[in-house]
């Protein structure tokens, strides 16, 4: 059973180079599928990272596959920097997923003695290995990750070096999972309401007056669903000295939709609906649908988050660990 882990880390454009396509030229012209055209075509699919120690001209090797079609391998030198982390999350259960950019165009004879040949090229959108996963987990309470877009700063880290020094990766640079809450700041003469960050339930700073003004509705109204607000971070620094940075979609972008039900994540599998809690007279019934898991599925991976919209039944005990939750319908 394939379970795809999307790598955290990707920024929208595909650098990181393929080896060895020409060896795998049929396998990327059947990727192209009925998009191709002779004289260059380009598509973006979903591909699939898989460690092959027994491979034996490496033993760090790592595969490039789309829809079970090998499209060739990380090169050497970088195939070594990602094995591990890649293998970790194989040995968890779990596939490594990045967006890949498959290109080709068939290659005129000018001789005109052979018939045209395919070339073909794939490139990844492939974060540093220490910036494909989260070093954190997730909160357990109910909750929503914000959907990326911008990049906000958060201030006074300086006042929360003791917290933050014992979060820092050994790399001084990572991605982490950040919790955001209402909080009132005591001025000299007067009181004002920001968001405060938090790291692992300590506080890590606070966002700025404008930037707060823009988030509290948001957090107000995901709060009044009885959901807590996390968002995407990276924390960069050492021990005596780190900055937080959110990678968050501007609230004026969330769409309505989004805010009156957060999505489910693609391809979650529900099973049939059932009856919820009973309700209050004055509130009308929610139909609720209940995520049942495989027996044979392993533990969730290290900063794995459930998708947006699903949170945990409290009727049900998890087993495995983390993996029940139900979504509105």
């Amino acid at each position: 059973m394939i379970r795809p882990f999307d790598l955290w880390g990707q920024r929208g454009w595909c650098s990181q180079e393929v080896a060895g396509e020409s060896n795998y030229a049929k396998e990327i012209r059947t990727a192209l599928g009925a998009e191709f055209k002779p004289y260059g075509s380009e598509v973006e699919r979903d591909a699939h990272l898989i460690p092959e120690p027994t491979n034996r001209f490496d033993s760090n090797a790592v595969r490039v596959v789309y829809a079970g079609h090998t499209l060739g391998y990380l090169p050497k030198d970088q195939a070594k920097r990602y094995f591990p982390v890649l293998t970790a999350l194989i040995n968890e259960g779990w596939t490594p997923q990045v967006r890949a950019r498959i290109w080709g165009r068939e290659d005129e004879d000018w001789d005109g003695r052979r018939r045209p040949q395919f070339v073909g090229s794939v490139t990844l959108d492939l974060a540093e290995p220490h910036m494909i996963v989260p070093t954190n987990m997730p909160p357990s309470d109910l909750h929503v990750v914000l959907p990326q877009g911008r990049v906000v700063q958060v201030t006074g880290e300086e006042k929360h070096m003791a917290h933050l020094a014992q979060t820092v990766s050994p790399q001084g640079e990572s991605w982490i999972h950040v919790t955001l809450h209402e909080v009132e700041q005591q001025r000299s003469r007067s009181t004002r309401t920001l968001v405060e960050v938090r790291v692992n339930g300590a506080a890590a700073g606070t966002l700025s007056p404008a930037t707060s003004g823009e988030m509290l509705p948001v957090l107000t109204h995901l709060s009044g669903l009885g959901l807590l607000t996390v968002a995407r971070a990276i924390l960069k620094g050492n021990r005596v000295k780190a900055d937080v940075s959110l990678n968050v979609c501007k609230a004026s972008s969330l769409t309505d939709a989004w805010l009156d039900e957060p999505p489910a994540a693609e391809g979650a599998r529900p099973a049939q609906p059932s009856a919820a809690t009973s309700p209050s007279p004055d509130v009308a019934p929610v139909q609720q649908w209940r995520f049942v898991v495989p027996p044979e599925w392993p533990p969730p991976p290290f900063g794995w988050t459930p998708p947006a919209g699903w949170r945990p039944d409290p009727s049900w005990p998890p087993a495995p660990p983390g993996w029940q939750f139900w979504v509105k319908a």
